[in-house]
């Protein structure tokens, strides 16, 4: 066993010491969400492995990886196929590192993802979720509704909304914008905002409007979630705040914004947002016959 575990430069690789050595590569590779998940999952593998008596990497093969991934009972579809990557990536980043040969994890296949699986709030639900943002008892009432109306006017993720900035408001000639990212070509990715919304985010107090700074990234949108977790309950509808992103890409498909706008502005490419987001919902639908039926008078 320890001869099967001796990389060619003569060390013996544990996995622990592989996945220590990952972790510090990464952790100023990618972003602090994304090295939260690669931990959860790393932190899976190493009690799987303790408890199978796994202590070199070189003891991982297909059968072993087939088996760490068959213990993923709670994972949906969608959650399971991102672990699936990250996975791929640790032991492809082993092999780059000379301690395997080949990954034991390539042959893995991701989940079929249903197609209900992105499902957005109706406006019905939207409207009971505003009721109870005004009904909310407590002093982050008026950030709470000033926040759920800026993931739905732009489709952030409530990772990026709780951390927003004012300076990312800007006012031009064509009214307010509010600058969501950097695209790789090196331009800014804004989205219009009505009047109303830019002057309450800036109404506010701090320059980070929705986060006071003392707390890390993970900590402050995890207070978030549990204050929406509140919000649902009182408005009798069951959802997380990332259906607020499904509800504003949505809204604007059925209000006839082509994809590949919705696309750009989720940060998305087209594929994955036809994918996700382009199905045939009853507003779309509505959309759909109504212009048909406005043909028939031209």
């Amino acid at each position: 066993m320890e001869a099967d575990g001796i990389a060619v430069a003569g060390e013996a690789v544990t996995i622990q010491k592989a996945i220590d050595a990952f972790k510090a590569d990464t952790k100023n590779n990618v972003e602090p969400s994304t090295l939260k998940q690669y931990r959860i999952l790393l932190s899976r593998l190493s009690s799987f492995c303790e408890s199978h008596g796994y202590v070199f990497l070189k003891q991982l093969g297909v059968v072993e990886v087939r088996e760490f991934r068959g213990s993923w009972t709670t994972y949906s579809p969608r959650t399971a196929s991102k672990h699936i990557e990250r996975l791929k990536r640790f032991f492809n980043w082993c092999v780059e590192n000379g301690w395997l040969t080949v990954s034991p994890a390539k042959p893995l296949k991701p989940p079929k993802v249903s197609e209900t699986d992105v499902v957005p709030f109706t406006e019905e639900e939207v409207g009971k979720i505003m009721n109870a943002c005004e009904s909310y008892e407590g002093p982050n009432k008026p950030r709470l509704i000033v926040l759920t109306n800026l993931m739905l006017a732009t489709g952030l993720r409530i990772s990026d909304a709780v951390t927003v900035s004012k300076d990312k408001f800007v006012h031009s000639k064509d009214g307010w914008m509010m600058e969501l990212r950097t695209a790789k070509t090196g331009t800014a990715v804004a989205c219009p905002i009505q009047d109303g919304l830019a002057k309450a985010v800036l109404k506010l107090s701090g320059e980070h409007p929705f986060w006071t700074g003392n707390s890390d990234l993970e900590d402050r949108t995890k207070n978030w979630r549990k204050i929406y977790t509140t919000v649902f309950k009182t408005a009798g509808v069951k959802g997380t705040p990332h259906m607020l992103r499904h509800c504003a890409a949505k809204r604007l498909l059925v209000a006839g914004v082509p994809i590949s706008h919705v696309a750009t502005l989720l940060g998305n490419t087209e594929q994955v947002c036809r994918k996700s987001y382009a199905k045939w919902i009853p507003e779309r639908q509505k959309a759909l016959n109504e212009a048909i039926k406005k043909a028939w008078t031209s």
